[in-house]
């Protein structure tokens, strides 16, 4: 056999060992790369799903008890939000029927579709060679309410929590008839709602806008101008302010540390049960500068009474996303005052939305808005009006 003939037919079959070869490896190029892409969208798919379940599962926090929840509101929060996120770069379109709405459960779910049935599937790169041109991605998530019996995020002030006040002296007085029961009487409950036994004459469901003093109190108390609950004295030098723990690199002093806590996020987690130490003095001039510190982080927010709702925020229409608002203990109406750094227990949590201070000396207030019972889980739970919202699934 000729030598030369031999060479050729194995030059021939290493050619098309080759391109065999390369097919192959082309072909696996092509599905890893497309495989990667929807990885991708699915990650961005799933985000969305996540972020509007936990939106849609927020609005019963704004009702204060899931009895209140309203199912519209929930399913079209969720379509909001979803709808704020991108999935492969188009803005995410969650229908109706996409989200699943569970009241007495407190559950939200939604399903985030990208797919050929709706004309919305993601197309492929390199796979539509072999036929294949798009790819269906679904992600589903649900968020739930749950009773909360921590709270991180808080900020300095403490306030006494609301009960059933016989005569409205705003004075825990059990001899004269009046009781405390956090879920049932205290900030976030339906007890003053029109037509329940402790309705005020106010329009304020669940508590949600009404006036709120933060800091105050003192040795003789008082009220605001707007109709606020009346704020019992305290007793000398405290003015509702408590020790929160300190944080890693923040300031050490304890005053300097309240008006930092005011202004920032405390990540320290504080449960219901435990004792804290309140803290004595006004502190007038690190409350102005904690104040502003805080306000400046969303300048233009502002409650508008007629609407009942923040307007003018940089998180609108999200504005419950705002830093100004924030998170404050509540305490036993029945809690006697000490001087000096006594300690104190919490009851509840509750979400205020901060709106300013005002006055000098003993006489100054910080005022805001309640807005409904807040927590983040853990611990054990003393009022199941405070809840928090989280994924389950």
């Amino acid at each position: 056999m000729n030598p030369t003939s031999i060479t050729r037919s194995e030059r021939g079959s290493t050619i098309v060992l080759v391109s065999l070869s390369m097919t192959a490896l082309l072909s696996i190029v092509a599905l890893a790369v497309d495989v990667g892409m929807l990885f991708d969208v699915r990650t961005e798919a799933q985000r969305t799903a996540d972020a509007a379940a936990l939106a849609g599962a927020g609005t019963f926090l704004m009702k204060g008890d899931l009895d209140a929840a309203d199912e519209d509101i929930a399913r079209a929060e969720a379509i909001n939000i979803g709808g704020q996120n991108l999935v492969y770069g188009d803005s995410a379109e969650i229908l109706p029927d996409d989200v699943e709405v569970d009241l007495e459960a407190g559950r939200v779910t939604v399903t985030v579709r990208r797919v050929g049935d709706r004309d919305n599937a993601i197309p492929t790169w390199f796979a539509n060679v072999f036929g294949v041109g798009q790819a269906d991605v679904t992600a589903r998530a649900t968020a739930q309410v749950d009773p909360a019996g921590s709270a991180t995020c808080l900020k300095p002030f403490a306030i006494q929590d609301r009960f059933k006040d016989v005569d409205g002296d705003g004075i825990f007085e059990p001899e004269d008839g009046d009781e405390y029961d956090p879920a049932l009487h205290g900030y976030g409950s339906s007890w003053r709602n029109e037509g329940e036994p402790g309705y005020e004459g106010q329009d304020y469901e669940n508590d949600f806008g009404l006036p709120v003093v933060l800091k105050g109190g003192g040795p003789n108390g008082g009220g605001t101008d707007e109709g606020s609950s009346v704020y019992p004295g305290t007793g000398p030098s405290w003015y509702y302010a408590w020790a929160m723990p300190q944080v890693e690199g923040g300031p050490a002093n304890g005053a300097a540390r309240y008006g930092w806590n005011i202004a920032n996020c405390n990540p320290v987690v504080v449960s219901l049960g435990d004792q804290y130490d309140v803290e004595p003095g006004a502190m007038v001039g690190q409350t102005v500068h904690g104040i502003e510190d805080l306000n400046i982080q969303d300048p233009w927010a502002a409650w508008n009474a007629v609407t009942n709702e923040v307007t003018g925020s940089a998180w609108d229409p999200s504005w419950t996303g705002s830093p100004r608002i924030g998170i404050v203990p509540v305490f036993h109406p029945g809690r006697e005052f000490d001087p000096g750094r006594e300690p104190i227990e919490f009851s509840n949590f509750v979400a205020v939305f901060f709106e300013g201070v005002e006055g000098n000396g003993n006489d100054q207030i910080v005022y805001g808005r309640v807005l409904y019972p807040r927590g983040v889980g853990g611990g054990e739970s003393v009022s199941p009006a405070a809840q928090f919202v989280h994924l389950v699934e």
